[in-house]
């Protein structure tokens, strides 16, 4: 089975902007600490996305018009739970416009690709990804057995792309803390490589800006994560998704 496009999403730390789209799931837009546009993504609507593709989005006050291009080492998955997928880190060039004003954007991504035959039960989820200032892409996976799963039933996954090489990782701890409505606003990640070579990675995530939208069943809980690793500093999505009996 291929994999298709599944989501993408875009910082530019410059202007604020942050994108989060996800096909059979949610759609933000968010400049700084507004939600300019939050809307669901239909099931295949990224599909045409691809390298060298054109993304144009319409939001609530303007449009959004970027060309996506590839760069570096894709990140592969393929877990009994979290499926086969891949991740890159791609270049943006393009345009926001927002209430008339016009943003160049020339900024960093992540395109997500996953296999399409997944189960369609909702069950719990976390996906982080950081895109670190040196040029690096950490991808975390993170994804229940079922529909009843909580964190402590979760298969979890982590990868790093670097210029520097490829490191994949035997042992990954992924603990979150929430507000008082269940939504992620801090995070702490230990990774383990699978090699004695390479040390551990530690360190912590906390919100920038977020937002939530019910999507078919399920609370997705999409957030803008400033990462610290061991000295490192990355920004990017953190993404939570469980169905709606499953509590926070």
């Amino acid at each position: 089975m291929a994999v298709k496009t599944k989501s993408i999403e875009i910082l530019d730390p410059e202007s604020g902007l942050f994108v989060s789209l996800t096909a059979g799931g949610n759609g933000a837009i968010m400049l700084g600490e507004d939600v300019i546009a939050a809307a669901p993504i239909p099931a295949g609507g990224l599909d045409p996305l691809v390298d060298g593709s054109p993304l144009e989005l319409e939001t609530e006050h303007g449009s959004l018009a970027v060309q996506v291009a590839s760069t570096g080492e894709p990140i592969s998955f393929d877990g009994p739970f979290t499926g086969r997928r891949e991740a890159s880190l791609v270049e943006i060039k393009g345009e926001l416009i927002d209430h008339g004003e016009r943003i160049a954007l020339d900024c960093n991504g992540v395109l997500h690709r996953r296999e399409e035959d997944r189960p369609d039960t909702p069950r719990l989820s976390r996906d982080a990804t950081i895109i670190l200032a040196d040029g690096g892409l950490i991808c975390v996976a993170s994804t229940a057995p079922d529909d009843r799963g909580h964190h402590g039933d979760e298969e979890t996954v982590a990868a790093i792309t670097h210029p520097g090489g490829y490191i994949e990782f035997d042992e990954v701890l992924l603990s979150t803390e929430y507000d008082a409505a269940g939504r992620q606003r801090r995070a702490t990640l230990e990774l383990w490589p699978a090699t004695d070579e390479v040390a551990a990675l530690h360190g912590a995530g906390t919100v920038v800006a977020g937002c939530t939208a019910k999507i078919d069943g399920q609370v997705v809980n999409t957030a803008l994560f400033r990462w610290s690793l061991d000295g490192h500093l990355g920004l990017g999505r953190y993404e939570i998704a469980r169905p709606v009996a499953v509590p926070a």
